[in-house]
């Protein structure tokens, strides 16, 4: 059997439900909600992040002017535009691993407008075994040698870094001569645009 009452205790609960979601019964439109999605505002990507890169980054015009321990050889020229310096040794795997990769960014790079020399310079201990690599391996890196082995880490410390670095080491060197980037460890081909950014200035 159905409770008279039913009929108004319906009714009295609907009114107060409308009162609820309407903001006290006015005839204004609920507020908006906020999703997630639109909460913060997004970041502009502005490409690789350059201290990943970089075990040592410097501004424009703030980087340490680039100076050499003794070579046994030639130092590598400064030019017009950026200096890639790779310091490298003939029983380093990565250090030879990256060189046809580094070659032909140089190329791009001055497709593209970014000439940029790339410089290859040793830390291997004895002159002798250098030779006799290059004599072997005729593609092997041309370039000077650190004449003494001894001066190497103290060198690598005025560069800031630790005097025990592991090779490869990049050194990026912009037009004034100065250290702009030093990067510890071998490049991969993901790393095209972040030397692309350095070198470009951006």
């Amino acid at each position: 059997m159905t409770d008279p009452r039913t009929p108004a205790l319906l009714l009295a609960l609907g009114g107060l439900l409308a009162a609820g979601c309407g903001g006290g019964g006015t005839d204004a439109p609920p507020a908006p909600t906020r999703s997630r999605v639109d909460a913060v505002a997004a970041t502009p990507d502005k490409g690789p992040k350059l201290d990943a890169f970089c075990e040592v980054l410097a501004a424009e015009g703030a980087g340490q002017t680039l100076t050499w321990p003794e070579l046994d050889g030639e130092a590598p020229a400064a030019g017009e535009g950026w200096t890639w310096v790779s310091l490298w040794a003939t029983w380093c795997g990565p250090c030879i691993e990256e060189v046809p990769l580094m070659r032909s960014w140089e190329e791009k790079l001055a497709g593209e407008g970014l000439p940029v020399a790339v410089e290859h310079v040793s830390v291997d201990a004895a002159a002798e075994e250098l030779a006799t690599y290059r004599g072997k391996h005729p593609d092997a890196p041309t370039g000077p040698r650190v004449a003494d082995q001894a001066a190497v880490g103290p060198w690598l410390s005025t560069l800031g870094l630790d005097e025990g670095a592991a090779i490869p080491i990049h050194l990026f060197v912009d037009p004034g001569q100065r250290v702009r980037c030093i990067r510890v460890g071998a490049v991969s081909a993901p790393d095209y645009t972040t030397v692309k950014r350095i070198v470009g200035g951006n």
